[in-house]
């Protein structure tokens, strides 16, 4: 089976990782030939093409988009990057079109008629981009299943300028309505309110966890992972990942902040911070805590490493589809502590894989994480139990296998149709 995968980029977010690995995992166990194109490419592999050519490419595009998205016309037209879409897929004759992430300035959705020509799409829905006006999350707000936008809808990301009425709604809706699509959900959550959207009427929606190669990420034995990393053996380690940790308010920085100055006047023992991401601008002014910053770490091993250095994942995050770093965390036997939004608690389940509170409750959060701090049999028992939720749920493996069948079905399908 041959698989266009399309996608904002290889290797950097969510998406990105959830996609790349899908197709690293089908062509090991099922022998499928890929082709990635991307918006940016981070990678080395030669089976992914970037859709800007070169720096010119890149600037212009940029810059149209940003002016496309200032008088609400978002994605509307852009000068290079389709046209790359376009061409690279009719050279290489999928037999799937695996689309993922579009927000981000190269895809038009206008052209998912013409790609459809080519190959049945099957796109995964990483956000609520899909089928909602121009935002990705709208943090509960169902203005979406009357075909309407809400007040405020343009401001949140990916923002736009002048206030396009309907106008995008029911172009999405014609776009779809022309084309061979159909529709997966990370999450139960997201799958319910795919359900509801009238954008999508008609169409397959399926839904399948995001999988997490279970062998890389793994348990380890702490005590040397710590010294490994040059980490206090003494210490209580919490952990925090964000690609931006002060300009992406969604996956809960500034509520992080919170949290640790409350926990350091609490928490009698020794506390170290791991920070992992672009940290530029983003301060925590305690100096009763160690505070390690490693940066962005795009290798898998050395990031399992300071997950298992880690006792417990704080993740307050305010928007969610999936939560792909939850997984991985869980994957490593550390428990979580989250704010119980979006699709979090089928990931972090009370008393199994950490606890979740409401979100925005900064003082039971950190209640509830001085409960695990205090307690070192239990955290023990939640680093094994979530250990084997991530294996039973989210494993690379099982994520992979649904694809494959979701794919043939969408294959027998079309080919009934004919």
């Amino acid at each position: 089976m041959k698989i266009l995968f399309i996608n904002i980029s290889d290797i950097q977010g969510g998406s990105a990782k959830a996609a790349f690995r899908l197709g690293q995992q089908l062509e090991r166990n099922f022998n499928t030939k890929n082709l990635f194109l991307v918006r940016t490419k981070l990678s080395n592999e030669k089976n992914v093409l970037q859709t800007r050519q070169n720096q010119i490419e890149h600037f212009f595009e940029r810059a149209i988009n940003i002016f496309m998205n200032l008088i609400g016309l978002q994605y509307q037209w852009l000068p290079f990057s389709p046209k790359f879409v376009l061409k690279k897929a009719a050279e290489f004759q999928p037999d799937i079109i695996s689309l993922h992430n579009t927000i981000g300035g190269y895809f038009r959705t206008k052209d998912l008629a013409k790609l459809s020509n080519i190959a049945p799409i099957v796109w995964t829905m990483h956000d609520m981009w899909p089928i909602t006006r121009n935002c990705a999350h709208t943090f509960g707000d169902e203005s979406f299943t009357k075909m309407k936008s809400f007040p405020g809808e343009r401001k949140i990301f990916p923002w736009i300028g002048i206030d396009s009425g309907s106008f995008l709604l029911r172009k999405k809706k014609t776009d779809y309505e022309t084309s061979d699509i159909s529709f997966v959900c990370p999450s139960l959550w997201l799958y319910n309110l795919a359900c509801k959207s009238p954008l999508l009427d008609g169409k397959k929606i399926s839904h399948i966890y995001h999988g997490i190669d279970t062998d890389k990420f793994r348990i380890m034995d702490k005590a040397e992972v710590r010294k490994s990393l040059g980490i206090n053996p003494d210490s209580k380690v919490l952990m925090f990942v964000a690609e931006k940790l002060k300009s992406n308010s969604w996956k809960g920085g500034l509520d992080l902040s919170d949290v640790v100055k409350e926990l350091s006047h609490k928490f009698t023992g020794k506390i170290t911070l791991i920070l992992l991401g672009n940290t530029a601008g983003y301060k925590i002014d305690e100096s009763k805590i160690d505070i390690v910053t490693p940066g962005y770490i795009n290798n898998e091993e050395e990031l399992v490493k300071y997950y298992n250095a880690s006792d417990i994942f704080i993740y307050p995050t305010k928007a969610e589809s999936f939560g792909l770093v939850l997984a991985e965390a869980i994957a490593c036997g550390t428990p979580c502590a989250s704010y119980d939004v979006g699709p979090v608690a089928e990931i972090i389940k009370n008393g199994v894989s950490g606890i979740t509170v409401q979100a925005g409750d900064t003082s039971k959060l950190v209640s509830k994480i001085l409960e695990l701090l205090q307690n070192e049999s239990n955290l023990q028992n939640l680093s094994k139990t979530s250990r084997e939720h991530a294996e039973d749920n989210f494993s690379l493996d099982k994520m992979a296998q649904n694809y494959l069948s979701l794919f043939k079905k969408v294959l027998v399908n079309k080919n009934n149709s004919q």
